[in-house]
């Protein structure tokens, strides 16, 4: 059996990463770049490509993702459920939780996205941070409603 130290200690992580994934999705919703790009480790990935686009790696190539998003939508709303620690060891992390996405684009078009957001998470002297990031979609799309963010 653990010791309540160990078991205080996991309460607290999960606690910590249910956090990041929330601070996550808040931080695009408001458009906030500093903080989207703060929940990620210096050499994270973010890899898109279960949704048809890119995969970006590192806080640069993030930031310069996120600013392209934040040109192109108007506005965002994602909703994070079913959140689950898959494996924990030591100062490493994977979770995954469910995202339904909603957004309006500056030209007036509707995003909808059902996706599962899959995080690989490294505990930093700043706290959990993401180190890799994937998003295929839980239910693929009737038809395409995601915007060409490289054209921003």
């Amino acid at each position: 059996m653990s010791t309540l130290e160990e078991r205080m200690q996991n309460i607290e992580d999960r606690l910590a990463l249910q956090d990041l994934i929330v601070n996550y999705c808040i931080q695009i919703d408001s458009s906030n770049l500093d903080g989207v790009v703060a929940c990620f480790a210096e050499d994270a990935v973010l890899d898109l490509s279960g949704l048809g686009l890119p995969s970006f790696s590192g806080h640069g190539d993030i930031r310069d993702f996120f600013a392209s998003v934040f040109k192109t939508m108007k506005h965002n709303g994602h909703y994070s459920t079913n959140f689950k620690i898959n494996k924990k060891e030591g100062d490493q992390a994977s979770c995954q939780s469910y995202v339904y996405a909603v957004g309006k684009a500056e030209d007036g078009s509707d995003v909808l996205v059902h996706a599962k957001h899959q995080f690989e998470c490294v505990r930093t002297a700043a706290g959990w941070r993401i180190k890799r990031f994937t998003e295929p979609y839980l239910v693929p799309p009737v038809e395409t409603s995601i915007p060409d963010f490289s054209e921003a």
